[in-house]
């Protein structure tokens, strides 16, 4: 298993999870939920770079490109409620990948 510490780096990321920490933006539901889904996109870009790549060709209307495409199959596993914005935030990333929920609840 990897680590990456993606705090160790400076980057925008550093400022959303900042605001998530923060008690006041903590009350602002929307902010905090769109805060948890751009981590999710940040998160979806670094994972991409230990993906399998594969060269393609791809046509286009002034003729061919030649590209590299993941080819991977990506499932996609969230936790049901608290998982959703991260959920949503790796979708923006992987359109094309599985999805699948666990349901959970605390029995007190």
């Amino acid at each position: 298993m990897q680590i990456h510490n993606l705090s160790e780096t400076p980057s925008i990321l550093n400022t959303f999870i900042s605001e998530i920490r923060d008690k006041t933006v903590q009350k602002d539901s929307m902010r905090f939920r769109r805060n948890i889904e751009r981590i999710g996109e940040i998160l979806g870009y670094e994972l991409s770079k230990s993906l399998l790549f594969e060269k393609h060709k791809t046509q286009t209307p002034l003729g061919s490109s030649n590209t590299v495409l993941y080819e991977n199959d990506i499932v996609l596993c969230s936790i049901l409620r608290a998982g959703i914005p991260l959920h949503n935030g790796l979708l923006n990333y992987f359109d094309t990948a599985e999805n699948a929920f666990i349901s959970a609840y605390r029995h007190h």
